[in-house]
């Protein structure tokens, strides 16, 4: 939503932009030879906006731009067409000009997106092999941190997350046990209940992890959500005791997407549960371990898409 609405504001200003140039464009006279001096300048304000388009839309908001430009400096001097060859040369120089300005930039900055696009896909196929690497450490939750993942997203834009928002909370999610890596498998992997002293070393796996991901600097904000993830809304979670709104919204909104996947996926130590029942529990541990208003956006999640994700990893488990 909020990327939605910067975009609009980006139109409006260059809109206003135009406007502005073109207006004062019109309106000053090209005598006396101060005028125009005046109006020699306010032409040369046309390449702004051709330039400004192609920063924030590319190469199709560019030469949409570039064309807006010259209709409206191609109008003016077909009104007032210079008798001077050489000035006539000039104007009919700008008006090539102005795609020159919209066009090569357009192409550069589009270019400069893909790549950006290239080396966050690269990124994130690399942190999709470190955690399925970790969920199989564990045996018994393949493919978890992934379908965790898309239920906190899926819960996020239900909160009203922007996508910026939802794709760090998506990280979080993806990445919230990559602390376990520091817990060794005598306890992470035993099947008997763990002694005091071995709570400890795995109530340690938070911190752990965020020591990790806070060093990637697109992972900062992420980062806070593996730190928080055990914490509990009646603040009895760990590592750091927070209560309510002290925990990161984004750990607020992971806490029910976990438990949920944690409900309705097989386990060998319990029966799955369908989502009636998991969506009870959850109702049931409102105000002590979950934020209420995410339980409520929870609720407000048609069936059918849990119950999609859950089916697509399943088929992603089997075809493995």
């Amino acid at each position: 939503m909020k990327k939605d609405t910067g975009s609009h504001k980006k139109l409006l200003a260059l809109i206003a932009i135009i406007a502005v140039i073109a207006l004062l464009h019109y309106l000053t006279p090209t005598e006396p030879h101060t005028y125009h001096r005046l109006h020699i300048i306010l032409r040369k304000l046309y390449f702004l906006p051709p330039v400004m388009a192609a920063a924030w839309f590319g190469l199709r908001g560019a030469c949409a731009t570039a064309l807006a430009v010259s209709l409206l400096f191609g109008t003016h001097a077909f009104l007032d067409w210079p008798g001077n060859y050489m000035e006539q040369a000039n104007q009919l120089g700008e008006l090539a000009g102005f795609w020159v300005a919209g066009v090569v930039p357009g192409l550069l900055f589009d270019r400069q997106r893909e790549l950006l696009r290239e080396v966050a896909a690269a990124n994130e196929e690399t942190l999709l092999a470190l955690v399925s690497a970790l969920d199989l450490r564990e045996r018994n939750t393949r493919l978890h941190s992934q379908r965790v993942r898309e239920y906190a997203e899926l819960l996020a834009e239900r909160c009203g997350s922007d996508a910026a928002t939802r794709r760090e909370i998506g990280f979080g999610a993806l990445l919230h046990d990559v602390g376990k890596i520091a817990v060794p498998d005598h306890i992470l992997l035993k099947a008997d209940t763990l002694s005091e002293e071995e709570w400890q070393v795995m109530r340690r796996h938070p911190e752990a992890g965020y020591r990790i991901v806070q060093r990637i600097g697109f992972l900062r904000n992420a980062a806070q959500i593996v730190r928080a993830h055990h914490e509990r809304y009646d603040g009895t979670g760990y590592p750091r005791g927070l209560r309510g709104d002290e925990i990161p919204p984004g750990a607020r909104i992971f806490m029910v997407a976990d438990v949920y996947d944690a409900l309705t996926s097989p386990r060998p130590y319990r029966t799955t549960m369908s989502h009636e029942e998991a969506a009870s529990e959850i109702v049931k541990r409102q105000g002590s371990k979950f934020d209420p208003a995410v339980v409520t956006a929870f609720l407000s999640i048609p069936v059918g898409e849990l119950k999609a994700i859950a089916a697509r990893y399943r088929e992603a488990d089997v075809g493995d």
